[in-house]
């Protein structure tokens, strides 16, 4: 998808200020060091309709485990596209596809293929093969920070996800990337999988012995266009 989110912030840059004439004319018997340079943050990237680079995306979920762990895993197919306008965050746009069936455990022992017992007891891949989230609301919460709200569609179900994403910078073509513009964000949210129609696992009330109801989800991506 959690391929996805978008937001825009102009990065502020910072100048030293000038030494007061009374500093200039000081003498002193150590000798002056000038101050680094700071660093100059990237330019910003243009407006524009962008890809979704998966070999620098993430999609991450935890859940609870019995109630003493977020038992953790990920996707490894993402595809995705972001209307990314700096100059008008609120009218941006973005949406993302994911390959059910690339869900990933990183289970440790070969003999089992967990993975595919969580996609077919989770998720029911084989019958759902993709989940998706477009956006339909974006609210800018600070000058890097956005509210996204969207249509996470999950084991057929759709229901609205809330996202809160964070702008991390982005470059014009040549800067940092020849090969064309690129931006890069971070986004978290929760929501429960019951409301999804996903109750297998689920403890029985009052305990916590099962498989957590809220998902919470991690997502880091960059998105490309080219010139």
């Amino acid at each position: 998808m959690r391929r996805l989110l978008p937001l825009a912030a102009l990065v502020a840059l910072t100048a030293c200020s000038p030494r007061p004439d009374a500093e200039k004319t000081a003498t002193t018997t150590e000798p002056k060091t000038a101050a680094p340079a700071a660093a100059q943050p990237p330019a910003d990237a243009p407006a524009g309709q962008y890809t979704l680079d998966p070999t620098h995306t993430r999609v991450t979920f935890r859940v609870s485990h019995i109630g003493l762990s977020r038992y953790t895993a990920h996707f490894n197919k993402v595809d995705g596209k972001l209307g990314f306008d700096p100059a008008n965050p609120a009218a941006q746009t973005v949406t993302a596809t994911i390959d059910a069936k690339s869900l990933d455990t990183d289970y440790p022992d070969p003999k089992l293929d967990f993975s595919a017992l969580v996609q077919k007891e989770f998720l029911d891949a084989a019958k759902h093969p993709l989940i998706t989230f477009k956006s339909t609301k974006v609210e800018p919460t600070g000058p890097r920070t956005a509210r996204v709200t969207g249509d996470l569609t999950l084991k057929g179900v759709t229901k609205p996800v809330v996202l809160e994403a964070t702008w991390n910078g982005g470059y014009k073509p040549g800067a940092m990337d020849p090969s064309g513009a690129r931006v890069g964000f971070s986004a978290h949210g929760t929501f429960k999988r019951s409301d999804f129609g996903i109750s297998y696992g689920l403890p029985a009330p009052g305990t916590t012995m099962g498989v957590g109801d809220e998902v919470e989800v991690i997502i880091e991506t960059e998105f490309t266009m080219k010139p």
